[in-house]
């Protein structure tokens, strides 16, 4: 057996003068992974070596080379790039690009399942990786968390390790029932040994996205033999039933991509894609203009209630009626000026072009995405044990504090009128209170937990004392038409209908009479659906905030989940239905512009929107 040194000195030998090592990046079943520098380029590399031992091994030395031919052929952005391949006697490697990140295991293990906005991106990029290998005849035949990388800058999956990756029409390099792969991943019919093809690579990626999305795979056994007969004959848990606040959309596709036969499963990456194409739609952007006007008015309310709730205290405190008079007057001015601020604010935002249903969106997506994330938190593996040892150290704590305070007060010594007391007993008193103060914040700030102050605050801001704050500090600045401040304040996807509009001459304006109303209102009822789907998506996220999956869920509440779930689902699928109409309409009115069609097909494409508007929910 080659030792670990002389293993290090061949590779240096071998990559003398182009290469240089710096670290051990990880190991698998078909090499060594370091990260080296490039030296004619000056650039990180990473590269994949194959053991010594395993190098003079002729079959895996042949399908080391065809992984290397085979990922040096791909030119895609959500595949791990090949540059160059080192081979000499006893040493084979391969030189890929580095990618700063980590992979989608160490990510799930660190921070908890993912947001289904993450969830969403993962599952299209490495669909699409996939698809594009298999549109040139390769299947990976090891898709899982290890082998996709999540780049730290930007958030991108990328696909990595074609180790085991066989182009279908050539390689016979695998014997017939020759099983190969990660068996917690593997697809039925990889398990038994049969012909794969890219929707083998799909139910990996399901099981891959049903880890993703709770932390726990969806088949485990003790041995291999019984993982792999669970995954030839057992159905896939619903993913919904220990992630509930999935969007049904997103765990449709995943249930769907662990279905048994091949061919119930998605037909193509592509396919898959598709599928979650209306899901990316519906993502809100909140403007950073409006994250900054929260957090600022958060901090001013949180100032004025305390200078609220202090001014008593110190008017008490006071000594005589002018000293109250003054100490009131200074207190009271704070808090106007504090007031005076939020509407100062308000202005500001409203002179970017934000109107006040701007406002109010992007709230209810903030919240929205704090409920969601807050979930994530609290269903991290491992959570709840920290979360009871944390409140056992601070219970630990309060009782340690609580008897340094005692000790130090039994120290004091009446003396005629005055108490007297020990160094000692002022020192115990001082740490007591340091930490009965630093407990009781650890309390209050503790993960997972909501900020009861910021869910009031923001509360406010949706609804109608909201409403009279931001008129009330933009007044005089006029309403300012819908996106004027460019980037909006939650983006709903809407058509730019009322830009085709704008755009037509003034004299095909004027044979679409009544036209900008109906826009309005159509596009009214498009945002009032998205409202509906963040409140209720908000309302989900509230239900199951037990965490995720919790075994202790009883049956009204899952029923409550189920009907939330099921009136978001129908709010999305009117607002889809609400945005092809629009979409129509724009289109009509482009087609008009360039003269291929004509006013009574513009009135009669949105005569059919507006009409969507008066359908019941059932029907829609």
């Amino acid at each position: 057996m080659t030792s670990a040194t002389d293993f290090r000195q061949t590779l240096d030998t071998a990559l003398e003068g182009r290469y240089t090592i710096e670290r051990e990046l990880g190991r698998g079943g078909m090499g060594t992974v370091v990260l080296a520098r490039d030296l004619t380029l000056d650039r990180l590399v990473a590269i994949k070596i194959l053991p010594p031992e395993m190098a003079v091994r002729e079959e895996l030395r042949e399908r080391f080379l065809r992984e290397t031919r085979t990922a040096a052929s791909f030119s895609h952005p959500n595949i791990v790039p090949v540059h160059a391949v080192e081979s000499t006697a006893g040493l084979l490697c391969f030189v890929m690009g580095y990618v700063d990140g980590e992979t989608l295991g160490q990510k799930v293990a660190r921070s908890g399942p993912l947001a289904h906005a993450e969830l969403v991106r993962m599952l299209q990029e490495v669909a699409w990786a996939l698809s594009y290998a298999h549109g040139r005849g390769v299947v990976h035949r090891d898709v899982k968390p290890d082998n996709i990388l999540i780049e730290r800058a930007t958030g991108r999956a990328l696909v990595t390790d074609f180790g085991i990756a066989r182009s279908v029409a050539a390689s016979q390099l695998t014997s017939v029932g020759e099983v190969v792969g990660t068996p917690q991943f593997m697809s039925p019919e990889q398990c038994a040994g049969g012909a794969l093809d890219g929707r083998s690579d799909l139910y990996s990626l399901g099981v891959v996205a049903f880890f993703a999305a709770t932390g726990a795979l969806p088949f485990q056994a003790e041995s291999t033999q019984g993982l792999l007969a669970m995954h030839l004959t057992r159905p896939a848990p619903l993913v919904s039933s220990l992630r509930p606040d999935l969007p049904g959309t997103l765990a449709a596709v995943i249930d769907r991509c662990l279905l048994k036969e091949p061919g119930d499963r998605f037909s193509s990456g592509e396919a898959l894609v598709e599928s979650l194409e209306t899901l990316r739609s519906k993502h809100v952007e909140v403007a950073p203009a409006i994250r900054i006007f929260l957090v600022k008015t958060d901090s001013v309310m949180r100032g004025m209630l305390i200078f609220t709730l202090l001014t008593p205290s110190i008017l008490r405190q006071g000594g005589y009626d002018a000293d109250r008079l003054i100490f009131g007057t200074i207190f009271s001015a704070a808090v106007i000026a504090l007031g005076a601020q939020v509407l100062v604010t308000a202005r500001l935002l409203a002179r970017q072009g934000f109107r006040y249903e701007d406002l109010r969106d992007g709230v209810l997506a903030i919240d929205a995405e704090r409920n969601l994330t807050l979930a994530q938190l609290r269903a991290a593996p491992g959570a709840e044990q920290r979360r009871r040892r944390f409140l056992m150290l601070l219970a630990m704590t309060g009782t340690l504090a609580t008897a340094f305070i005692v000790y130090g007060f039994k120290q004091r010594v009446r003396v005629g009128d005055l108490y007297h007391i020990s160094a000692w007993g002022l020192r115990s008193i001082v740490l007591g209170g340091v930490l009965a103060m630093t407990t009781f914040v650890f309390f209050v700030a503790q993960p997972g937990k909501p900020n009861r102050f910021e869910r009031l605050v923001h509360r406010m801001w949706t609804a109608a004392l909201g409403r009279f704050i931001f008129r009330l500090g933009s007044h005089g600045i006029g309403n300012p038409t819908p996106g004027a401040a460019g980037t909006g304040g939650a983006s709903t996807g809407i058509p730019g209908v009322s830009t085709a509009y704008e755009g037509l001459p003034r004299s095909l304006q004027r044979q679409l009479p009544g036209m900008r109303p109906t826009i309005e209102r159509v596009e009214g009822a498009v945002e009032s659906l998205l409202r509906r789907e963040l409140e209720l998506e908000g309302a989900i996220a509230e239900a199951t905030s037990g965490g995720v999956g919790a075994a202790t869920a009883n049956e009204r509440q899952r029923a409550l989940v189920t009907e939330l779930e099921g009136a978001r689902r129908q709010a999305g699928e009117r607002r889809d239905l609400l945005l092809g109409a629009l979409e129509n309409v724009r289109l009509s009115m482009v087609r008009l512009k360039s003269g291929l069609g004509t006013p009574q097909d513009v009135e009669q494409e949105l005569d059919a929107a507006a009409a969507l508007i008066q359908l019941p929910a059932a029907k829609a």
